[in-house]
């Protein structure tokens, strides 16, 4: 294999993400790089342990002279979020990740690059297979579905595993140590499709929103980012004449702020000029309101093949307007005690249509119990109104703070001494894993989170510092040896 990344530092990362990279890993479809990652292992000679749903453990023994000293878990998960530019004809299923180095930046080719989390599990990679690095023992964990609400980690048995220190490689910036993050929940509020006969004389208008920048639904939240489904929404209610409604479909990803949506509208004829007005009147509102963050933002109509067949009842069109309307979205509230730090906050993710249904999905995400709790019952009073279903589902807790952290203490005065400066040392408003690491394991345990710097992570303009990434490797390799 002819390596793009050959000759970059650190070599035995990028060769490991690189050959990860040829290996389908989205979400769910995690067993070809789980099975690869297994035999990577075995052919080491190192214990290894995967399970039915794609988790593995590999255990190394210490390095440095210290048999009996604490077992480190460096812990990183294998799957990765799959987004592709709008004209990208990009199959996650098979085709692998193109690699393209741009100066100090290594991105993909009009897709998702995947390093969120895949530079983790590259560190992982090279540590296990090194000869000469001095490290304690570990366990390293590599974890299935963490994208799609930390499912693997949740299902991964703990009994045996002995950890004391934790170190989570799936942070995005290189001058931040990370001990918290929020916790979340997932929401389903559900719309039962009703339809009535089309009118067959009525115009067909596509309404297509494109060009949102997206990104990370945690970390960028706070970015005043546009959001797809939002927008539509405003659209839609924007038309002062009887129209009728087709279809309706928005986002990619519940982890992801949507980018896309679209919708096909039935109007009259007569009253097509108006609404087309109305529309474009919007738009140039919306546009106007967002061009500092969302420049490339494009809305078009144009005619549409004619709906012959059936259309939403009015009841049922009204429902899908006001619950695009009214789902709450974007930043909810900030931290108090903490400057410029999001505490709680909704990713209006999906809009997705089922045989029966209109699904509006939501990640909420927040470091406070009871701001969860409250975000929860303003959706569940919005499905109250209108009469739809509800589901809330895949809820993790927040990793909460140790201000008595030994591992927090130690990882800052060996960056200072790395970096001759001292980190940001941050509760992010992102899902880790941490805190379910440390609610199961089955002894006392402390975690940190450090990562090279990404940028547009969850976006087709992902891309990841290389120097960053040979910056953070030192610092771990250095935190290892001292621990």
């Amino acid at each position: 294999m002819n390596y793009v990344t050959k000759g970059l530092y650190p070599e035995k990362v990028f060769r490991n993400f690189e050959n990860i990279s040829q290996i389908p890993r989205s979400s769910g479809k995690e067993k070809q790089v789980s099975d690869y990652i297994v035999n990577f292992a075995k052919d080491l000679g190192l214990d290894t342990y995967q399970d039915e749903y794609n988790n593995i453990v590999i255990r190394k023994p210490a390095t440095n002279g210290n048999p009996d000293g604490p077992t480190v878990m460096l812990q990183s998960h294998i799957d990765m979020v799959t987004e592709s530019g709008d004209f990208s004809n990009h199959d996650f299923d098979k085709d692998p990740i193109e690699l393209i180095i741009d100066g100090n930046h290594l991105h993909a080719n009009d897709t998702t690059l995947g390093a969120d989390n895949g530079i983790g599990v590259a560190y992982m990679m090279a540590i296990l297979e090194s000869q000469d690095i001095k490290h304690p023992n570990l366990e390293c964990v590599f974890t299935s579905d963490e994208e799609v609400g930390l499912i693997g980690v949740n299902r991964l048995d703990f009994s045996n595993l002995k950890s004391s220190l934790v170190i989570n490689l799936d942070s995005e910036e290189d001058y931040n140590i990370l001990v918290g993050c929020a916790g979340a929940v997932d929401s389903i509020l559900s719309i039962r499709k009703e339809y009535k006969p089309a009118i067959p004389t009525n115009v067909a208008l596509e309404i297509t929103i494109r060009g949102l920048f997206g990104g990370h639904s945690g970390m960028d939240i706070d970015k005043n980012r546009g959001n797809a489904n939002q927008i539509m929404g405003r659209l839609l209610n924007s038309i002062s004449v009887d129209f009728d409604m087709f279809n309706i479909d928005g986002g990619s990803k519940r982890n992801a702020i949507p980018r896309t949506s679209e919708t096909v509208i039935s109007v009259s004829d007569k009253d097509i000029e108006q609404a087309a007005k109305d529309i474009q009147k919007m738009s140039a509102k919306i546009q106007k309101e967002l061009y500092a963050t969302e420049p490339n933002l494009k809305i078009s109509l144009r005619r549409s093949a004619s709906m012959d067949f059936k259309v939403f009842t009015d009841a049922c069109k009204d429902k899908i307007i006001k619950t695009l309307m009214l789902m709450p979205a974007g930043v909810i509230a900030m931290e108090a005690e903490l400057d410029e730090q999001v505490e709680t906050s909704t990713n209006f993710a999906l809009v997705k249509e089922t045989d029966t249904h209109i699904e509006f999905k939501n990640l909420t995400r927040s470091s406070s119990q009871s701001k969860k709790e409250y975000v929860k019952s303003k959706i569940e009073a919005l499905a109250d109104l209108l009469g739809a279903e509800i589901e809330f589902s895949a809820g993790y807790p927040a990793w909460e703070y140790n201000s008595n952290s030994q591992l927090e203490s130690k990882a800052v005065d060996i960056y200072k001494d790395v970096f001759k400066k001292a980190p940001n040392v941050l509760v992010m408003h992102c899902g880790l894993e941490c805190g379910i690491l440390l609610s199961k394991l089955p002894q006392k345990a402390e975690a940190i989170s450090i990562g090279p710097t990404m940028y547009d992570v969850h976006t087709p303009k992902e891309h990841v510092e290389i120097d960053s990434v040979g910056k953070i490797w030192d610092y771990l390799l250095t935190l290892l040896e001292r621990i």
